[in-house]
């Protein structure tokens, strides 16, 4: 089972996987200090996929472009990365 988690994230590394509200929620729920510990992981995603849905709405793919940046980099950061800010992007509306 390892060796298939490296092999995806290996895989992803190299063709450039996007990370999905569902992969952003199951990690940030879980980080404590965050606003979104309060939060169920469904609660999480509901509100994640709302603010995609606004920018695809609006064919804004310069937002579209930031939010999946912002949803990468959460995916990527460690709890205390997060919660300093490292992932902020003020261009966006954060969920």
């Amino acid at each position: 089972m390892r060796s298939f988690v490296l092999l995806i994230a290996l895989a992803c590394g190299l063709t450039g996987c996007d990370a999905s509200c569902a992969d952003v929620c199951a990690h940030v729920v879980e980080c404590d200090g965050l606003p979104t510990q309060r939060m169920s992981t469904d609660e999480c995603e509901e509100a994640c996929r709302s603010e995609q849905d606004l920018y695809d709405g609006w064919a804004d793919m310069q937002k579209l472009d930031a939010f999946q940046a912002e949803l990468d980099c959460l995916n990527a950061s460690t709890c205390d990365d997060i919660a300093a800010g490292v992932c902020y992007d003020d261009s966006i509306w954060s969920f």
